[in-house]
């Protein structure tokens, strides 16, 4: 499990489009977006200010809520991944000790074979 995490993290780095870099895109381009949207909407000045002071005090608590839902989706995604990576390596562990135990058994038949003797074979 710990090599998956550095796996993600140095995935990250490489890139460097972490999940820090991708909040702060969703961020501006939700900032932007809202923005665009009031100031192509047809209202005064006065309803223009208003809505914009409104969105401003809104915006702490949406940003804190986007902010959870987004680490929540995160956390069940790396969740996921963790277990189909563990469940894959059950997956491998079992086949290898099937197997090694067939090649055992097959050892013993041949050590069993070659162990006894026939009438007509000559040692």
């Amino acid at each position: 499990m710990g090599k998956n995490c550095s796996y993600l993290s140095n995935r990250e780095s490489d890139s460097g489009f972490g999940l820090g870099s991708w909040l702060i895109g969703l961020f501006i381009g939700a900032l932007g977006g809202a923005t665009v949207a009031l100031l192509t909407a047809p209202k005064s000045g006065k309803e223009l200010r208003g809505d914009l002071q409104e969105g401003a005090r809104a915006l702490p608590e949406k940003v804190s809520e986007l902010m959870d839902d987004t680490l929540d989706l995160y956390a069940s995604g790396v969740n996921y991944a963790q277990l189909a990576v563990e469940e894959q390596s059950m997956r491998v562990k079992r086949a290898v000790a099937a197997g090694k135990l067939a090649a055992a058994k097959k050892r013993e038949e041949l050590d069993y074979s070659s162990s006894t003797v026939l009438p007509f074979q000559h040692h």
